[in-house]
């Protein structure tokens, strides 16, 4: 059975200089998966897809927790092996 976790990954954008807020930031989602450490695995992926995929952007660390059900209804949800696009995501 499946749960919703809150998935998030950080990234730093090289086109920015460090003082800029958006040198670092967040993308989040929600993962759908069996388990907390699957849910980060498959994120993971996805992320490092992203950012391999974009010269100015670095991978830099993620993280998973537990989704409520309101957060879950406001945010992109993802299946454990669904590839999403970055447009669905917004990354």
């Amino acid at each position: 059975m499946s749960q919703l976790f809150e998935y998030a990954a950080w990234f730093r954008d090289s086109m920015f200089e460090p003082d800029d807020e958006d040198y670092e930031w967040p993308a989040v989602f929600i993962g759908v998966a069996p388990t907390a450490t699957l849910a980060q695995e498959w994120g993971d992926v996805l992320a490092k897809c992203f950012s391999e995929r974009r010269e100015n952007q670095q991978y830099l660390r993620s993280s998973v927790e537990i989704a409520d059900e309101q957060t879950a209804r406001k945010l992109p949800n993802v299946a454990y092996g669904e590839i999403a696009s970055g447009d669905f995501i917004g990354w």
